[in-house]
């Protein structure tokens, strides 16, 4: 069934191609464009002489002898027996040229029609990739696992608790507090200091701290708020590094495929060495970040923006000058997708801004799209990365 609406268009678009158009008409077509941007985009392509021109040469050797007999056909059949038709040369050669335009335009609107549907489909797909969530896994001395969610109050009720977390495990050992892909959590101590945990980090901690020292080992990123205790001093283990913490505030990264860990001071202080070294501390002050290096095992301190550091902390990603390779890398720990480039020099274009933590999955991509020039496609469960494509 065809659609008025569509055949009503593609008439008034053949009559601008032509110049035949009325002012009224002209106005149906101005509101058409106005509708959206592939309307536009269409409009702006067929006042293309030269476009049309080529479409054409393409097209004609399409067999439209057909379309000429039904064409002839319907005019005898309307015409009055008193009036004789002659279909002249110039007249054949015009209805091709109708034939051709209409037929175009119908074609063009519905190639469209199909690429919005197509961008519907991919972006209801891309919705279903959620925001992280408030969830843990934590893991007791004897191995039983407690899933732990939005209320962790809750969750410990399974062990058969009503206490606090760090009261629920106080007859417990060694512990692992483990928040996956899409997850976060913060957790407070035993000695009331405060740890945010980010997306797929592990947090290994006593259920009680030795009287001479409280000692952490963590794997991922996390903030810590250490509660001050000049006689029990605080430290933080990650791969290869050891920091000394003297109650204080603290970032601290070190993912499995990061080169190095880096360590970013907020407030108080804090000394860097490396793991089981004694000798060799390395004093930081707020507002600088260590970068240990974990193959060579060696440390480069430069001053930092803390709020750019912290920024997941407070529920937004901000970026100044990082490459879409890390910014992927990041959001895909948030969202828990699987990413890949469809071209390699893609990874290391450089994005600044700044984009809610919590923002649904294709809001946080149409930022990128519109900050780089590229695009975004769903192939399975797998999001491709690509080059924008010129209209």
């Amino acid at each position: 069934m065809i659609d008025e609406k569509k055949e009503r268009i593609s008439i008034l678009l053949f009559k601008c191609i032509t110049g035949n158009i009325t002012e009224e008409e002209q106005q149906v077509v101005d509101n058409w464009r106005k509708e959206n941007e592939a309307n536009e985009r269409l409009y702006s392509r067929l006042m293309d002489t030269c476009y049309l021109e080529k479409e054409y040469h393409r097209r004609k050797m399409m067999n439209v002898q057909r379309p000429m007999e039904d064409m002839q056909r319907r005019i005898k059949e309307k015409a009055s027996h008193n009036f004789s038709i002659q279909w002249k040369p110039w007249i054949a050669a015009a209805s091709v040229a109708l034939l051709f335009c209409i037929g175009f335009v119908r074609f063009q609107m519905n190639s469209s029609d199909n690429a919005k549907s197509d961008h519907v489909q991919q972006t209801l797909a891309l919705a279903d990739i959620k925001p992280g969530t408030r969830q843990a896994t934590l893991t007791l001395a004897d191995g039983e696992k407690v899933q732990l969610g939005k209320d962790a109050q809750s969750n410990l009720q399974t062990l058969g608790k009503q206490q606090s977390l760090a009261q629920a495990v106080s007859k417990l050992k060694q512990l692992s507090l483990e928040v996956p892909r899409g997850g976060e959590f913060k957790v407070v101590l035993e000695d009331s200091t405060e740890v945010w945990l980010n997306s797929e980090t592990k947090l290994i901690y006593p259920e009680s701290f030795a009287q001479n020292e409280r000692r952490v080992i963590v794997e991922g990123e996390a903030y810590f708020k250490v509660t001050k205790d000049p006689k029990r001093p605080f430290y933080v283990e990650t791969d290869g590094q050891q920091v000394r913490v003297y109650g204080t505030e603290f970032n601290i990264r070190s993912y499995t495929e990061d080169k190095q860990v880096y360590t970013t001071l907020i407030e108080g202080s804090i000394a860097l060495s490396k793991l089981h070294e004694k000798s060799g501390e390395l004093l930081l002050t707020p507002g600088h970040q260590a970068l240990f290096d974990k193959q060579k095992a060696t440390t480069f301190v430069q001053p930092v923006d803390t709020a750019v550091v912290t920024s997941w902390k407070r529920g937004r990603f901000v970026f100044e000058e990082q490459n879409l390779e890390q910014i992927m890398c990041d959001l895909s720990r948030w969202y828990n997708f699987d990413y890949k480039f469809q071209d390699e020099s893609l990874r290391q274009i450089e994005f600044m801004g700044s984009i809610p933590r919590y923002n649904d999955f294709p809001s946080t991509l149409t930022l990128l799209k519109k900050s780089g020039g590229i695009e975004f496609h769903l192939e399975g469960s797998t999001v491709i990365i690509s080059q924008e494509k010129k209209p």
